[in-house]
């Protein structure tokens, strides 16, 4: 049995190779998808992991700064903080350090199914951590690919 046309064969090879690249590009627009939320900012957490065993070196909240890490203290000032260079050189005793900035949403992170008036430490850069004071309005996003890390702030009020 002969085929008569080939149309029909090329086609569907058309059709297949549209969706072998199609779905991709839509797997990585919906991961990549930027979800904005705004909420005030409560606390903020430095944290140092080693031999995996978590340990809080610094949380600053709006009663005070609480050191739990000797080695913090020498960065600590009147106040003032250098956060990345206290994060750069913390990093040497410590496998992984990462910072957390605990945020009271007032819209809904669909993400983390939360909803206004409730808070979530989020994960964030250290820039970001230096950027955002306790008590400031704060605009961000997330995505579903890391729902739990700010990937960006887009605005910040005082």
């Amino acid at each position: 049995m002969k085929l008569k046309s080939w149309v029909p064969v090329k086609s569907l090879i058309v059709i297949s190779l549209l969706l072998i690249l199609i779905i991709p590009i839509g797997i990585v627009i919906y991961y990549f998808q930027p979800i904005v939320v705004k909420g005030v900012v409560d606390h903020k957490t430095l944290v140092g992991v080693k031999n995996g065993n978590a340990k809080t070196l610094l949380m600053i909240t709006p009663y005070g700064i609480i050191i739990n890490d000797e080695s913090v203290k020498s960065y600590v000032s009147g106040g003032d903080i250098l956060y990345e260079e206290l994060i750069r050189n913390i990093s040497r005793y410590y496998d992984e350090v990462y910072c957390t900035i605990s945020i009271r949403v007032s819209t809904n992170d669909p993400l983390n199914n939360l909803g206004p008036g409730e808070t979530l430490a989020y994960i964030a850069d250290a820039k970001y951590f230096s950027l955002l004071d306790i008590g400031s309005k704060v605009e961000f996003v997330i995505t579903r690919l890391d729902p739990l890390k700010i990937s960006r702030v887009i605005s910040v009020e005082k």
